[in-house]
């Protein structure tokens, strides 16, 4: 079977883009785990900021905690709504 001009450049493009999505989800996942750290790090200054300002420890916790939580994969991932046009 004789490949033509353009099915020769879609497979072309296809070998690139294979190419190129271990590099592109490498660092998507480092800016991930960045995001992660930052969140983390607020959250304590968060938890800080409302004990200092009187809020009851147990309180503070679960505020802190639902703060942090909000950058979730998995949540990301399920709160996907699907393309539409």
């Amino acid at each position: 079977m004789v490949r033509t001009q353009k099915q020769k450049e879609d497979g072309q493009a296809i070998i690139y883009i294979a190419a190129a999505v271990p590099g592109l989800l490498f660092g998507l996942g480092i800016a991930y785990l960045r995001m992660r750290r930052r969140a983390r790090a607020e959250g304590k200054r968060f938890y800080l900021a409302l004990v200092r300002d009187g809020v009851p420890v147990p309180e503070a916790r679960k505020l802190a905690d639902m703060y942090c939580s909000s950058i979730s994969l998995t949540g990301m991932i399920r709160g996907m709504r699907p393309f539409t046009s």
